[in-house]
């Protein structure tokens, strides 16, 4: 994505969207066989020569199709340029995500990582350890926590088992869109309501995140069953859950079963019948290759699917001032190019749109497209209401922790970005200072 190399984030840098060029979203050309010309054995040699990170990010900037001598040439241009300076820090990132992976799911990582760099002209070093080289999606930010890693990333779902603050997103129906989550994030006030608490907490400092809303994916046995309109149709069936609590409570309201599956067990669980079907949000069901054992997406909006970049605060805090500011200003960047590419990539790769045409992900595998009616939502979200009393405990443990009615300040905080405005059209603002 290097026509947003330059980005300055001001409100009319969301009309950069437009200049999406089709063969970066293309997803044949750019994920299935933009790495065919280099086979396992040249990409293991390069790796060997210039490491992982610096080979990953070369591979991620480039654009179409390309040979392993092309491969090479810009791997030995980015290790020259990386390795120029030494550097005062080298910090430990950790992902589940391959360039294929977040080429579908463009969380903004590779971009972080490239950009901070190079901020900092070399004081910083980042080495990446992707594909569950050290951490799987339940372990990241545990690891991170624990010091194994400096930055991790991973839902805040899957993370709030072991960082329950991270539970306070997950209110069901507070957030509408992808606008509203992209909003909050990029709000100062963002900094009181929740990422003070994430620090306090779990000595964590949130950097960006990718906003979807979760859905339910729906496995081949109900490829035949007439379309789904209400939530109620599905009333009784066993359903993959993350470890997000609210949205296991949400999850047996509605009736859906939710049943503890690990990631990376849940293709198997799909094909076996173990469980009805799954929640996540579109782009991990796509690039993470589930899309096979689905027949239908159910668009029930519920909770946020928020893959979050997180550093160790006591990381941030050993940086020199400058430096510190330089994560901040990166992780802006990352939060403003994942707004923009992944709602590109969400329509032009994933397909999540009436019927997906066949370029798409959901397309090619004939996923039927169920987007709920506003009153169907509105049935859900009655009968999924935070303000059940199946949720008073936790509203107690997070009251307890922020010394506020959390869901209340944040649900209007959120509310004041109207629900239909596209993501696109969030101001970017640093949220690290004042309003």
């Amino acid at each position: 994505m290097k026509f947003l190399r330059n980005l300055r984030c001001d409100r009319e840098s969301a009309s950069i969207i437009d200049t999406l060029d089709e063969e970066d979203l293309d997803s044949g050309t750019s994920f299935k066989q933009k790495l065919a010309g280099v086979s396992r054995r040249d990409f293991n040699r390069l790796v060997g020569r210039y490491g992982m990170t610096t080979v990953l990010t070369a591979a991620a900037g480039m654009g179409g199709l390309f040979s392993a001598d092309a491969l090479a040439q810009t791997a030995n241009s980015a290790y020259e340029k990386r390795f120029k300076n030494e550097p005062k820090h080298v910090l430990k990132l950790g992902t589940i995500f391959n360039q294929r992976q977040h080429g579908i799911q463009r969380a903004g990582i590779w971009e972080f990582v490239t950009d901070l760099e190079e901020r900092t002209e070399g004081e910083i070093r980042v080495e990446m350890l992707d594909s569950n080289g050290v951490c799987a999606e339940t372990k990241c930010i545990q690891q991170t926590m624990q010091g194994i890693l400096d930055i991790g990333t991973s839902s805040t779902q899957n993370a709030a088992a072991v960082a329950p603050w991270l539970n306070a997103l997950d209110w069901p129906y507070m957030f509408q869109s992808h606008g509203q989550m992209y909003n909050f994030f990029f709000n100062p006030a963002s900094e009181r309501l929740f990422r003070e608490q994430y620090r306090k907490r779990h000595g964590m400092e949130f950097l960006f995140s990718l906003c979807e809303l979760r859905q339910l994916f729906m496995g081949l046995k109900w490829k035949d069953r007439e379309p789904v309109t209400s939530v109620t149709q599905l009333a009784g069936t066993k359903n993959r859950a993350t470890n997000t609590q609210l949205g296991r409570i949400a999850m047996q309201l509605m009736d859906l079963n939710p049943v503890p599956v690990a990631w990376v067990e849940v293709l198997d669980a799909m094909k076996s019948g173990l469980v009805d079907g799954m929640e996540t949000w579109p782009t991990a069901a796509t690039a993470f290759n589930i899309t096979p054992v689905v027949s239908k997406y159910v668009g029930i909006n519920f909770i946020p699917g928020t893959g979050h970049c997180g550093m160790r605060t006591s990381t941030f805090e050993k940086l020199e001032p400058h430096l510190q500011e330089a994560v901040l200003e990166s992780a802006f960047y990352a939060q403003a190019l994942t707004m923009l590419s992944n709602e590109a990539g969400l329509t032009k790769i994933s397909g999540q749109v009436p019927n997906p045409p066949a370029t798409t992900i959901f397309g090619e595998n004939g996923v039927e497209m169920n987007f709920l009616s506003e009153e169907a939502i509105a049935e859900a979200e009655e009968i999924a209401s935070p303000t059940r009393s199946e949720y008073d405990g936790w509203h107690e443990r997070l009251n307890k922790m922020a010394g506020f009615n959390v869901y209340e300040e944040m649900t209007a905080e959120v509310r004041k970005f109207p629900r239909d405005e596209l993501a696109i059209n969030v101001e970017p603002r640093r949220w690290w200072r004042s309003a």
